[in-house]
């Protein structure tokens, strides 16, 4: 593997055409984003530093982009070279198969709560999600890319959050996001 660094908004892959690549990210975080044949975006997930992404064993067509959020470094290997790997180190292929399904996990979750929840709480499950169980945030998560995960306006996103610094349950300043309570914030995750 080698190391290579992306700019924000480089795409490593497009819906459509073929990739032949595989990245272990260190530093940064990628979107895959499906776009419909209406036109609309949708956010399948986000991955960040120790997830994977790209082609597992040999090329393919995505039928989604994997676009970079934030300045990314990576670990690059070709796909064959890494089937060729996997095949010869078993321990590689298991912690690669933990890593994946961790990875499932959390767009099984999101798909869950796209169907099951309100636009209003998808957004406050990605806030609770964005802070990683820490109570302080700095600087604070975009509202608007928030939302574009959660399937809701910026819009919706601003309301929502306004109406729980009304409530008390979060405190925000120009460079953090304080969650003062989490139960009541889970609590409104309906």
């Amino acid at each position: 593997m080698h190391a290579v660094k992306f700019k924000p908004r480089a795409f490593l892959a497009h819906q459509g055409e073929e990739c032949s690549k595989f990245w272990l990210i260190l530093d940064g975080t990628v979107q895959f984003r499906a776009i419909s044949f209406e036109g609309q975006n949708t956010v399948i997930s986000s991955f960040g530093p120790g997830e994977l992404i790209g082609a597992y064993s040999c090329p393919k067509a995505f039928n989604f982009d994997i676009c970079v959020l934030s300045p990314m470094t990576a670990l690059e290997v070709s796909a064959t070279t890494l089937s060729e790997l996997v095949t010869g180190h078993s321990d590689i292929g298991a912690g690669l198969s933990r890593i994946y399904a961790g990875q499932l996990d959390v767009v099984l979750d999101r798909f869950s709560s796209r169907v099951s929840l309100s636009a209003v709480g998808r957004f406050y499950k990605e806030l609770l999600r964005a802070t990683e169980g820490r109570d302080t945030v700095s600087p604070p998560p975009v509202i608007a890319s928030l939302a574009l995960i959660a399937q809701t306006t910026r819009e919706t996103g601003s309301r929502a959050l306004g109406n729980l610094e009304r409530r008390g349950i979060v405190e925000r300043g120009h460079d953090y996001l304080k969650i003062v309570s989490r139960g009541m914030l889970e609590d409104l995750v309906v």
